[in-house]
């Protein structure tokens, strides 16, 4: 799928098609659309009679095998826990009930061994597309790096990355790089608020909280992520007074990937109203965020927003999710204990 603010970036790989290098990497803001992007050139790679401009024709056979995605010649390398069907199979091993990786594998790189020691099915390119790249673990990463270098035949790599920063300099070096911006404002707003049942207050509102990434925006105003985001901003906007216990009982239903970020960007708005800004993410909520302000302190809040942003990583490896969320919350908690400042009522 390709959106209206990444046309001008598939118009530039599709201009690359003729001297195409061996590996891409797509990196740019989480929500803007590079896997779809990277998905989308996989497909204009092996169509068997593309159009003027390079693009897919849809409709060769090469077309519809690629639509589905049974396509010989092209190989998608992702974490476990993205794949189709990972929950049923996790369930399916039985008590231990093993988590689903989120990682890339060394396994994984290895499989494509096969698929590489062999020619294109169709005589064409082969396409091999690593999403997100930054999932590789460091195994997988080293195994990959002498493929990634002198890949075999005419095959090209797609690694698309919102944390390109994590990825490897041995990784990154192997690849010329393209960056997807975020996209205009308007152009975003425009997108959204077209969309079905939503309407452009709506959509202002969704793009705020997600800072301006569309897709991420998209998924705001869909009622069940709709109800879970407010669920948690809710429990979330409450503490101190109610108790961390009770909040965790609400934000730890949520997976770590999907709170962690929330309390990120609640803790930076509220950085910036003690900054004497006006809070940017939640500007509905800046009576809240002032009462919380009164009661602490820019310092605090800074060294907790630099301690959450390190625990990233343990959002997709949490060993003990409830208690990630217990011992987070008691530290945001923290921030308001009495060091010369009263709590916020």
């Amino acid at each position: 799928m390709i959106f209206p603010w990444t046309r001008p970036s598939l118009e530039q790989l599709l201009e690359m098609r003729a001297a195409l290098p061996h590996a891409l990497l797509i990196h740019g803001p989480e929500g803007v659309g590079k896997a779809q992007l990277a998905h989308h050139f996989a497909g204009a790679l092996l169509c068997e009679s593309p159009r003027s401009d390079g693009d897919a024709c849809g409709s060769c056979a090469a077309c519809g095998w690629f639509a589905q995605s049974n396509h010989p010649d092209f190989r998608l390398l992702a974490p476990e826990a993205d794949e189709e069907g990972a929950e049923e199979r996790t369930e399916a091993r039985g008590k231990a009930k093993a988590r689903a990786s989120r990682d890339i594998r060394i396994q994984q790189v290895r499989a494509l061994g096969d698929f590489l020691a062999v020619g294109a099915h169709r005589a064409g390119r082969k396409v091999v597309m690593i999403a997100p790249a930054d999932a590789l673990n460091v195994p997988a990463a080293n195994a990959l790096l002498k493929t990634l270098e002198e890949p075999p035949g005419d095959t090209v790599f797609l690694l698309v990355s919102g944390r390109a920063d994590r990825l490897a300099p041995t990784i990154r070096s192997r690849c010329v790089a393209l960056g997807l911006p975020m996209p205009a404002p308007a152009e975003a707003l425009a997108w959204l608020a077209g969309r079905e049942g939503v309407d452009p207050v709506q959509a202002q509102a969704a793009l705020r909280a997600a800072g301006g990434a569309p897709l991420h925006a998209a998924a705001l105003v869909e009622p069940p992520q709709a109800a879970a985001h407010r669920a948690v901003l809710q429990a979330l906007a409450e503490l101190p007074e109610n108790p961390v216990i009770r909040a965790a009982d609400t934000v730890a239903t949520h997976p770590a990937r999907m709170w962690m970020p929330l309390l990120q960007v609640w803790v930076t708005d509220l950085g910036r109203v003690l900054a004497g800004a006006d809070p940017h993410r939640f500007p509905d909520r800046a009576e809240r965020l002032a009462r919380l302000a009164a009661g602490t302190t820019l310092t605090r809040v800074g060294g907790f927003a630099n301690w959450l942003q390190r625990q990233q990583g343990l959002a997709d490896h949490p060993l003990n999710p409830r208690l990630l969320c217990e011992d987070t919350l008691l530290r945001y908690q923290a921030l308001f204990d009495s060091g010369g400042k009263a709590r916020p009522r």
